[in-house]
Order: C-alpha cells, then structure tokens, then sequence
C-alpha cells in the first residue's frame, strides 16, 4: 500500500494553503489534470491509481476549484478502501487518523469559507455546512473506525454544538446507542444523559418542523433514538428535574404558545400531578392557546377550502350559503381537476332544484356539470328532474303538460345511455314518470300522430318524438 505520510506535510500549513484551490496555483493544469485522473479512476475502482493521482491535486489544490469538497471527500473514500485492505495494526491507526483530519479540514475550509457555496447567503450557512461534515466524522467514527465511546461522543457533541438544532438526521440513532451504553456501564452520569437526551429531541424537533424534503428521515431517526432512550427513561429523568428545569423557561416566555404546550406536555410525561399547581396554570394557558390556534387554523383551513364549507352550510340548512360558497370555489380553483368542478355545478344544480326551487338556473348549472364531464349520467338526471318539477308550472294544459315529460324520459333514457353507474336510478324514473305519457286519444283529439316531433315550450325549449300511451 502506498503511504499515507503525504497528507501529514501539508497540515501544518496556514489555512488559506489547507484550503488552497487551483485557481489560486501556478500548477492548475497539472492539479485539473490529477483531478480529472482519480475521479476516472474511482469510477473503475481503480483505488492505487485514484490515490496516487489524488495525492498530486490534494498537495496543490485541497479545496478542489474553491467550490466543492470533492478532494476531501474522496479523499477519505479512498482511506476507507485502504483500510479494509490493510492488516498492520499501525498503518490502521494512521488511515484513521488521515481519514479525521480529512474531516475536520474539509469543516474547517467550509466555516472560512475556503470552499465557496454559491447558495450560502450568510456565515450561518457556512457554519451549517461545517457541522454537517463535523456529523458525518462522527457517524463514521461510530460504524467504521471504531473510536472508543468517550471521543466519539465528542466529537458528535462538537457537532451539534456547532449545528445548533440543524443537525444532520444520522446523528440521533448512534448518539442514544453511545449515551445509553456509557450510562449503563457508569461512565455517564444522569445529569449527561439527560442534558444529551433534550438536546435531541429539540434538534429532532426543529427539523422536523421546518426541513420538508428529509421530514420523513427525521421523524425515523427520532423514534429509533427515543426507543433507544426509553431502556433508561426511568432511571434518568424525573418530575422534580424538569419541572425545576424548564421553569425557567416557562418564566422566559409564558405567553408562548409552543412553549407552554412543550412544557406542559413533557411534565406530563415525566409523571408530574396534575393537581400541581404550576401544572393547573399551564393548563389552562395551554387549552385557551390550543382554542384560539383551532379556531385559527379552522378559518384559515375554511379559506383554502370554500366547498367543504359549503357542505357545511348545506347540513345547516344555510343553502344560500352554500351555493355562494360552492361558486367561491369554483373560482378558486381555476386550474382544478373537471371532474371536482363538474362536482360544484352538479351540487349547486341540485341545491337550486330540490331547496330553492330555481328551475332555470338548475338546468344551466347541470348543463355546465354535463359539458365538464361529458361521460357523467348524473347531470342528465337533474334535469330530467327538473323538467318532471316544471312541467306543472309550464304547460298551460295536461297535455303540453305531458309532453314536457316526455322531455324528463328523454333526459332519463340518455343519461342511461351514457352512464352505466346512472342506468339503476334512470330505470327507476321512466318506470315512474312513463305512466304520464300523453294519450293517445288526447294526441288524437289535437291532430298529433305517435312519432311526430313537438316543441315543449315555455324556458325548456326542448323538441320531443311523441309518444303516447
């Protein structure tokens, strides 16, 4: 194996050589060239060449084009290969060491910004940058190089305390197993644990709160950290313990909603009374913020969603109300799936007909349904429906009457033609409403033939084949 001893020259060297990119050198096409060398490499697996050209560029350019950690990165990709393969117990102990020191310089150039990242606006985003690389040392120290408890939980520790609550999701799991262990074999001591514990679940919390795309990644390590945790629980945490601890932080911001709920719920859970006094106070805190965040969450959920509101009103005999609301969300949503709109003039269709009696409209609400989704016996029914409803209103005797039911059948027999799911409820009117076919003997006394085409009149504007019973 070729030797390491190359990394350990250039670490003694100021920073701004430790984190040197070609750009900055007078050998740039030789480190662009190395560069391009050991990334062909790796992709073949070709470890002794990839190293042997990774070690040029690294000399020249550890911070790569100023821009990515890729020289670090591979860098202890390459350590990694190298140590599974090697035997001897010293050459070990130095790739591991090379393999840190890769981590804790690649962290080092983020937070000076020896690396440039195009999306970092701020020192904070550089520092975040740092803890992740500072996160991902420590994991590796856990599952791969085998570190002794003590100094991995360290280094995990100098982590999240350069991360603050954005800490990587792959932290959680191995930092429970290290405290649980250390606490079991007395080289933690309560106090530790749970100061570690909190700062977890915070950190957990905070991101998944606010880190959508790695949500799910998150709420997983979470759970698999506290089952880890729930071995010791009881022996480590207690009411008095946080009541006296996040007392104080209940004193900092009492009039915080999620700060009452966090406290209450967690001296909860730590098997405080609650009788307690300072239990009862925040309790009713916590019910009148849970009350106001309801009804605030309710109106804006009823904002963003006029159509269950008017379904709502519906039950509620409000059926004004429902429609204007159904119309609030047909405007809203423009850009919504036909078949949901179809849904809303169908609904406000039926609304008009069976409550409010508004016949026209209906029609042209349920024509409007029909057109959005042309396959859709429902809409056809409706009108039929609504012809059967107006024909009392429109003929001006029995037997005009009478023909504005054969538009109802008409209605009928097509949305059956149409819609298999609609042939049920069609069967079910024509057998009702064919027994109002006109006469024979009335279509004879008015010089009308079976099979001849007539208008309904009145605002149905219909033409009918007669027919007569």
């Amino acid at each position: 194996m070729l030797s390491v001893c190359i990394l350990f020259l250039g670490w003694s060297l100021p920073l701004h050589s430790q984190c040197g990119n070609w750009n900055e050198s007078p050998r740039k096409e030789e480190a662009e060239n190395a560069h391009s060398n050991y990334r062909s490499a790796l992709k073949i697996n070709d470890y002794a060449l990839a190293y042997q050209e990774w070690s040029k560029v690294f000399e020249i350019a550890p911070a790569a084009d100023g821009r990515r950690d890729f020289h670090f990165m591979d860098g202890i990709k390459i350590f990694k290969h190298q140590l599974k393969n090697e035997t001897s117990e010293t050459k070990k102990a130095e790739l591991k060491e090379a393999i840190l020191k890769l981590y804790d310089q690649c962290a080092e150039c983020y937070e000076k910004k020896g690396i440039i990242v195009s999306s970092c606006r701020d020192d904070a985003c550089y520092q975040q940058k740092a803890a992740f690389v500072l996160g991902r040392k420590a994991f590796d120290m856990y599952y791969e190089l085998k570190v002794p408890y003590d100094q991995n939980l360290a280094a995990f520790e100098a982590a999240i305390s350069k991360g603050g609550n954005n800490v990587e999701y792959i932290v959680f799991e191995p930092v429970a197993n290290i405290v649980v262990h250390l606490y079991n074999n007395g080289k933690l001591d309560a106090m530790k644990a749970r100061e570690l514990h909190d700062r977890l679940v915070v950190a957990a919390d905070w991101s998944i709160k606010n880190n959508d795309r790695y949500k799910a990644y998150y709420e997983s390590s979470k759970a698999r950290m506290l089952a880890r945790f729930a071995e010791i629980e009881n022996k480590i945490f207690d009411c008095a313990y946080f009541k006296q601890k996040l007392k104080s932080d209940y004193d900092e911001n009492p009039d915080d909603p999620e700060t009452v709920k966090y406290i209450y719920n967690k001296l909860l859970q730590q098997g405080c009374d609650r009788d307690d006094p300072f239990l009862v106070k925040m309790q009713v805190q916590y019910e009148k913020f849970a009350s106001e965040e309801n009804a605030r969450i309710q109106a804006e959920f009823e904002a963003n969603n006029p159509a269950v509101v008017a379904n709502k009103l519906y039950k509620e005999e409000d059926f004004e109300g429902a429609i204007e609301k159904y119309k609030e969300a047909l405007e809203k949503e423009t850009d919504a799936d036909p078949d949901k709109k179809a849904q809303y003039y169908f609904n406000i269709a039926s609304i008009e007909l069976r409550k409010l009696v508004r016949l026209q409209s209906a029609k042209a609400n349920a024509l409007k349904a029909a057109e959005l989704r042309k396959d859709w016996g429902q809409p056809y029914l409706l009108i039929g429906d609504i012809y059967a409803k107006a024909a009392n209103s429109c003929g001006e005797n029995a037997f005009e009457q009478r023909i504005i039911i054969l538009a109802a059948l008409d209605k009928y027999q097509y949305a059956r033609s149409l819609d298999e799911s609609a042939r049920e409820e069609a069967d079910r009117k024509i057998a009702i409403y064919s027994a109002n076919k006109p006469s024979k003997d009335d279509a004879f006394m008015r010089g009308y033939q079976e099979g001849e085409i007539l208008n309904t009149g009145c605002w149905i504007g219909e033409s009918v084949r007669l027919r007569v019973q």
